[in-house]
């Protein structure tokens, strides 16, 4: 269930915001995640902080229109190309290795996407390899759930520079995920929006939250630019009298344009697998 409030219709003038949905479309894109782990012991002058990097991951994607589906909506074909996985540092190439063999799983693999007009995902699946992990599996779910990874959810009404409105979507029986979006900036079909998300899951536990900014084009279905950052803080008590605080990030970002592969780069590449398993979006 998805529900959507203007807060702010923003400044004059102002349009509807709608998808072209434009049939013969195709966009490559290219998906970058990367983590990393903050550490900070004590507090005052003698505090000690620590920052930890994890490997960053490259995803080359492709996505075609593929038919109509009634008015306002267009199903799209998604092809996902050869995942890299590169090291910070000598040290993270083993665990650089291993993540990028389990990533093999996506190699090569199709799925669909059903978008209504609005930018709303209505459906999504794609299919993995059979050594796909369970870990690997909940990824790619959350990926196609997501509220970014498409052009913004808009409002019905028309909105202009400074517009504000929020999303909400129900997570599982219980939970629930608010998007805040703001039209920082609006020309012609163009724009680039800020959003911030608060989760809460069944048991009143707040998800890690994320925040960052979109560039969109109303004739593309995906954004032209994405900046996200999902963060997590943990206060894990006291450690021989000194305070111990974890805050876990990880920066996303999805570019167009450009071939199916991402350019040439030293890296660790995932092997190729056979075989599938499909992921469905709940």
């Amino acid at each position: 269930m998805v529900a959507t409030a203007l807060l702010d219709a923003g400044a004059a003038p102002r349009r509807v915001l709608r998808l072209a949905q434009r049939p013969g479309w195709g966009q490559g894109m290219v998906a970058s995640v990367a983590s990393e782990v903050e550490t900070a012991s004590g507090v005052g002058a003698g505090r000690e902080l620590r920052t930890e990097y994890g490997p960053e991951v490259l995803v080359p994607l492709r996505v075609e229109w593929q038919a109509e589906e009634g008015r306002g909506r267009a199903r799209y074909h998604l092809r996902v190309g050869r995942p890299e996985v590169h090291a910070v540092d000598e040290e993270g190439m083993e665990p650089a290795w291993r993540l990028a063999e389990e990533l093999g799983a996506m190699s090569g693999r199709a799925g669909e996407v059903l978008l209504s007009d609005r930018g709303t995902p209505l459906q999504a699946w794609i299919r993995l390899g059979p050594d796909a992990s369970s870990a690997l599996r909940s990824l790619v779910q959350a990926a196609l759930t997501s509220d970014w990874l498409i052009t913004p959810q808009f409002p019905e009404e028309p909105v202009g520079p400074g517009a504000r409105w929020a999303v909400a979507r129900a997570l599982g029986p219980e939970g629930l995920a608010v998007v805040a979006y703001e039209l920082v900036a609006q020309e012609g079909g163009r724009g680039r929006v800020r959003f911030f998300l608060r989760a809460r899951d069944r048991e009143g536990r707040s998800a890690p939250r994320a925040e960052g900014e979109l560039w969109f084009d109303l004739r593309r279905p995906f954004p032209e630019r994405l900046e996200v950052v999902y963060s997590s803080r943990a206060e894990l008590g006291p450690r021989g009298g000194r305070r111990l605080e974890v805050v876990r990030r990880a920066r996303v970002t999805l570019e167009s344009g450009g071939p199916m592969a991402p350019g040439s780069r030293a890296g660790v590449d995932a092997p190729w697998r056979a075989g599938e398993e499909q992921v469905r979006a709940p």
